[in-house]
């Protein structure tokens, strides 16, 4: 073999070497930072982990009343309706009755004023002849 061959292929290995440690001194830092930074990922992971399920757990109870809160809000619309409704049938029937009273009770009332007022009319009418 040829000592320039030699030489040059040593020192090609040892450019080599030298590169690789140099990438391995710069590369086990950022390897250390990525898994410092993995396992705070995890720690993180775990925390949302732990609070997430009480926050969903509290959500889906919340969902829940909310649920029974608009049902029963429904009924009581519904009941609601339903006493308009009663009330104005109420209103209609009175209306009714006071004008069957009405018919009923008032033509009678007036001939009866009339014939009392005749009666005394008369009545005033025969006095004023005996008082002469």
């Amino acid at each position: 073999m040829n000592p320039t061959l030699a030489t040059l292929l040593t020192t090609s290995v040892t450019v080599i070497a030298a590169i690789m440690v140099l990438v391995l001194i710069f590369l086990i830092p950022v390897l250390l930072q990525v898994r410092r930074t993995a396992h705070e990922a995890e720690k993180l992971i775990d925390s949302v982990r732990l609070q997430v399920a009480p926050v969903s757990r509290d959500v889906g109870l919340i969902s829940r009343d909310v649920k029974n809160i608009v049902q029963s809000i429904h009924r009581q619309v519904d009941r609601v309706e339903d006493g308009i409704e009663t009330v104005h049938d109420m209103a209609v029937r009175v209306k009714e009755f006071q004008l069957e009273v009405k018919r009923r009770i008032e033509e009678p009332l007036l001939q009866l004023a009339a014939v009392v007022g005749g009666v005394k009319r008369g009545v005033e009418a025969i006095s004023s002849i005996f008082c002469r």
